[in-house]
């Protein structure tokens, strides 16, 4: 199963890049392939001047999956416009939650 992950990236990157790592490592212990757009598109996209761009490319993978996991607690605007795709296309919306060091339980 594709699982789109849809966890915040503004604020402190690079700890959330790190988190949704570990969550994507969590992700295909479980037998999943995780998309997470967190770890690729800032590498040809700006955050700042390129945010809709990369909002845009977000819902597509959106489409792309059969199951939206999000994780934390609170949910940015961008995870709204994932979460609202999903549920447009009827694919699965999951809160997730996720430890450090254990697995990603529901």
């Amino acid at each position: 199963m594709k699982v789109y992950v849809a966890h915040p990236f503004a604020g402190d990157v690079a700890a959330n890049v790190k988190r949704v790592r570990a969550i994507c490592k969590a992700v295909v212990a479980e037998g999943h392939l995780p998309i997470a757009p967190h770890l690729y598109l800032p590498a040809f996209l700006d955050e700042e001047t390129d945010r809709e761009l990369a909002l845009r490319f977000c819902v597509e993978l959106v489409s792309c999956c059969d199951a939206l996991w999000f994780y934390g607690t609170a949910i940015t605007s961008g995870m709204e416009r994932e979460i609202s795709a999903a549920q447009e296309r009827g694919i699965p919306v999951v809160n997730r939650l996720f430890r450090p060091g254990a697995e990603a339980t529901p």
